[in-house]
């Protein structure tokens, strides 16, 4: 049988940052969360990287993940603050009827593809402030500056364009979508794409969205999530 995903291209796979490091902070992340309530401050990166013995590269990217999963929120030079301890009741229903590993990833981008695609057409749907997207991407270029290339599960742009549907029911689909896509695609230690070629399409999907061209901000959308994983 054909490979569903040949003429789609495929997705540029790279090791996460030390890995093995990243998939045990975010399982310790998580479980610290889960004692929380909405609205509590996390402590500082420094003591959470000293009470979880990992270096704060380590830590930043696992808290960028559960951000990205819509667990806490990242206030710029305020520290993170937790907006659901929780997983998702759907998310825990699917890891009990969804194969993990690599066996989903396909199947995830498939369901993926689909929302994003929604959630680019109604967020270009009328005028729009995109000015918190702008604020996120600027503050994604000055962390990803001077650091090389790397493997990266940031989805918080794409949530970012869903909060601006105002579609609730939307909103919790994808989010219970992330929360797989960051858990498989971290329990094989690896990513589809690096940090600086993710921003250049966020940028690229976000302008389009701004002139008004809707389709080419779809179209650039598939492009950006809609290809084959293995």
């Amino acid at each position: 049988m054909a490979d569903p995903g040949a003429k789609r291209g495929r997705f540029t796979v790279l090791p996460l940052p030390n890995g093995a490091v990243y998939s045990l902070v975010m399982q310790q992340l998580l479980t610290y969360i889960e004692g929380l309530e909405p609205g509590d401050r996390l402590p500082a990166e420094r003591t959470l990287s000293e009470r979880f013995s990992v270096s704060r590269v380590s830590l930043r990217e696992a808290l960028r993940s559960l951000e990205s999963m819509g667990r806490i929120e990242i206030r710029r030079n305020s520290g993170s603050f937790v907006r659901e301890p929780h997983s998702n009741p759907m998310t825990d229903y699917l890891r009990r009827v969804v194969p993990g590993g690599e066996t989903s990833l396909n199947q995830l981008v498939a369901v993926r593809a689909a929302l994003e695609d929604r959630v680019v057409l109604l967020a270009g749907d009328e005028a729009r402030d995109y000015s918190a997207v702008h604020a996120h991407l600027t503050q994604v270029e000055s962390e990803i500056a001077d650091a090389a290339p790397s493997g990266s599960l940031d989805v918080r742009f794409e949530a970012l364009l869903a909060r601006l549907t105002g579609n609730r029911l939307l909103i919790e689909f994808q989010r219970t979508t992330h929360e797989l896509w960051i858990e498989t695609w971290g329990g094989c230690g690896r990513a589809p794409g690096d940090r600086h070629t993710l921003l250049t399409e966020h940028w690229a999907i976000v302008e389009a969205l701004q002139s008004g061209d809707t389709a080419l901000a779809r179209e650039r959308m598939a492009a950006h999530v809609d290809r084959a994983a293995v």
